[in-house]
Order: structure tokens, then C-alpha cells, then sequence
């Protein structure tokens, strides 16, 4: 009786630390939104810098650095968005399951 109550306690316990470290939850959610919003901002600053320095025919290591950089920061809001999209799916494909 005690083996089957304790294993019975144990299983419970795995089980709700697993829901906690879930990908999709709301928690991971919300901070991914977070980092897009300061990865977004960072673009806008980098596009900014881009476009001042190819006003003021900056040199075209000057520029292709800033193309990178807007490029790179582009990049990683694509990924993140597709981070935050799937999280939600998981989180949408979680909750229709009942559990």
C-alpha cells in the first residue's frame, strides 16, 4: 500500500514539474515578447544609424557594418517570432487536450 501511495505521490510530482518547464507556457511566452519588443527597438535604432550614415556618406565599411547588423537583428526577430508562435501552438495543442 505504501509503495503504490508513493509512487502514486512521485508521479504527481514529476508530472507537475514538467507542466511548470513546459516550452509553451505563458511565462516563456511573455518573456520571448519581451525580447522581441528590445530586439524590434534595437533594429529601429540600427536602420536609424544606417540611414545617418549613408546620409552623411559614411565610409562603406561604415555601411556594410550597419547592413550587417540590421540584417543579423532581422534575423533573430524572425527566429524569436517563430519561438513565440510555436510556444503558443503548444500551448493551444496543451489546453485542447484537457490536461
Amino acid at each position: 500500500m505504501r509503495k503504490s501511495l508513493f509512487l502514486a505521490f512521485a508521479g504527481f510530482l514529476a508530472i507537475a514539474s514538467l507542466a511548470q518547464a513546459q516550452a509553451g507556457s505563458a511565462r516563456d511566452i511573455r518573456s520571448d515578447e519581451r525580447q522581441l519588443q528590445q530586439l524590434e527597438w534595437r533594429l529601429r535604432q540600427d536602420q536609424n544609424r544606417l540611414t545617418w550614415d549613408r546620409r552623411h556618406h559614411a565610409s562603406r565599411a561604415q555601411i556594410r557594418s550597419d547592413e550587417a547588423q540590421v540584417r543579423n537583428d532581422k534575423i533573430a526577430i524572425r527566429n524569436l517570432r517563430a519561438d513565440i508562435k510555436r510556444d503558443r501552438e503548444q500551448r493551444r495543442r496543451y489546453h485542447r487536450q484537457g490536461l
